[in-house]
């Protein structure tokens, strides 16, 4: 089967390339999928750049891709929630990477069924994003109806979907986008847009419980300006928090690169009297099967800025490094 494999840190037009490799063979627990379509995410090109090598580093040539839908063609022994013609959508686990491909083995508790009510290339969209918001405001903040929260880019892949979910959870949206996709994002249900090239969030002042930073860069430690004092700035972009090396069960060189990393992010949030969270996502079959629920209900609506065929993954990847993207990118595959 063809799958797409990185071969080397650095661009992407020259270090990922579609090679024929071995088709997996679904062992005990697992789940062979036919993948139909997959989702693009701003780690898949930073991972070729190497910008986490620091954190994981990878054996070469890998494979690359998190997002999935697709068919299940057979399951391995053990297997009892899914058999072969179940629809599902997956996040792949850090392990097992690699839905920029033909097919994939996950194991069971990684998948979940495909919302009914939307095509293989939605239901693809979703994996990534919704367990990265879910895991952040409502498992690591245990976020509250009435809270205020300031998401930026409303307009992209995450934040077309936090956007949503955090109306849902009852809570005060306001999301930065450009004044282009300002009657969008608001359509998505923010109660107040903030169009960056017509007004700087910054003079709003300390308006929010929480601040979700999707963008990384001067925004992380920015964002601690606009933040209440007790509150937090959840970030997927920023440094890792100093949390992170303990977690990881890391040793004093991470411990001390990411003191190092993170200094000016904790000198804003020693300022602000605020906290500050980054984590990395986890795969969850469970929750997935209740955001599946979520847009089955017509709660959650995918976003789709394009879809790309299968050949054309590094046209697609350069085009989510741009960062002009609406919703998320997909890889047509089937």
């Amino acid at each position: 089967m063809r799958a797409y494999q990185f071969t080397g840190y650095g661009p992407v037009a020259s270090n990922v390339t579609l090679s024929d490799i071995a088709d997996p063979v679904a062992r005990r627990g697992e789940v062979h999928i036919e993948i139909h379509a997959a989702s693009l995410n701003p780690i898949d090109y930073k991972i070729v750049r190497g910008d986490l090598r620091r954190v994981s580093s990878y054996a070469l040539p890998h494979r690359l891709g998190y997002d999935l839908s697709g068919v299940v063609t057979a399951v391995g022994a053990g297997v009892s929630r899914f058999k072969a013609g179940d629809a599902v959508f997956a996040r792949t686990s850090g392990d097992s990477i690699g839905s920029f491909a033909e097919t994939i083995v996950l194991d069971q508790d990684c998948v979940a069924m495909k919302p009914s009510s939307v095509s293989h290339a939605e239901a693809a969209s979703l994996a990534l994003v919704a367990l990265t918001t879910v895991q952040g405001l409502v498992d690591r903040l245990h976020v509250k109806a009435g809270q205020s929260i300031l998401i930026h880019a409303g307009s992209g892949g995450v934040g077309t979907f936090a956007v949503q979910y955090c109306k849902h959870l009852g809570m005060n949206v306001t999301a930065t986008t450009s004044s282009r996709n300002a009657d969008f994002v608001k359509s998505l249900g923010a109660d107040r847009v903030i169009a960056y090239d017509k007004e700087n969030y910054l003079d709003g002042g300390a308006a929010y419980d929480i601040v979700y930073d999707t963008l990384g860069g001067a925004v992380t430690a920015d964002s601690f300006k606009v933040v209440k004092r007790g509150g937090t700035v959840l970030s997927l972009s920023g440094p890792p928090d100093r949390d992170f090396p303990r977690r990881i069960g890391a040793g004093f060189v991470v411990r001390t690169a990411v003191w190092f990393m993170s200094r000016k992010v904790y000198a804003a949030a020693a300022k602000a009297g605020a906290s500050y969270v980054w984590y990395l996502t986890e795969p969850s079959g469970r929750q997935l099967t209740d955001v599946a629920a979520l847009v089955d209900a017509g709660k959650i609506k995918p976003v789709i800025d394009r879809e790309f065929p299968f050949d054309k993954l590094v046209d697609a990847l350069t085009h989510l490094q741009s960062g002009r993207s609406r919703g998320k990118i997909v890889l047509k595959v089937r």
